[in-house]
């Protein structure tokens, strides 16, 4: 479940306020660190819009992926070891699938990096799927880029 501050942020930055100001309204003294914490890993309406088809052919990728390695557990696996070790990576997909939906900042940090690692798998270079790993690389990465700007991360206040 979203935190409620997360949520009120959402709508003040949908409402096409900038970080800075909802900063401003949003901060007490004890929510100054989450605050920030939170307005530096959520994009602005603007960026989101702009990028929310490209996201969304991520999500798909990734459920196309998904749903090609549970088949491959289901026809596969044998022991209850390997059937349990399988689905490390699904629900790993499915964590991802949710916070790229949610356009929080981890899912754009580590899809580059985890889609990157899956190609060192063997299973992972056949044509299709690394031609997909190589593009979820570079589309989140790009993304990461586009809607997280070095210029407008809060900075966190000097104690």
């Amino acid at each position: 479940m979203r935190q409620p501050l997360e949520k009120e942020i959402k709508k003040m930055l949908w409402k096409d306020k900038s970080k800075e100001e909802v900063y401003k309204v949003l901060i007490t003294e004890t929510n100054k660190h989450e605050l920030i914490h939170l307005l530096n890993n959520l994009p602005t309406r603007n960026r989101r819009t702009k990028t929310f088809l490209i996201t969304l052919f991520l999500v798909l990728l990734l459920a196309l992926l998904t749903t090609k390695q549970l088949l491959f557990i289901y026809l596969h696996e044998n022991s209850n070891v390997s059937l349990i070790l399988g689905f490390i990576g699904p629900i790993i997909h499915v964590y991802i699938m949710r916070e790229l939906l949610l356009s929080h900042r981890l899912a754009y940090q580590i899809l580059p990096l985890l889609s990157i690692l899956a190609l060192f798998r063997l299973e992972n270079r056949i044509l299709p799927d690394a031609y997909m790993y190589i593009s979820m690389a570079v589309l989140s990465g790009a993304l990461y880029l586009f809607l997280f700007p070095k210029s407008e991360q809060l900075r966190y206040p000097a104690h």
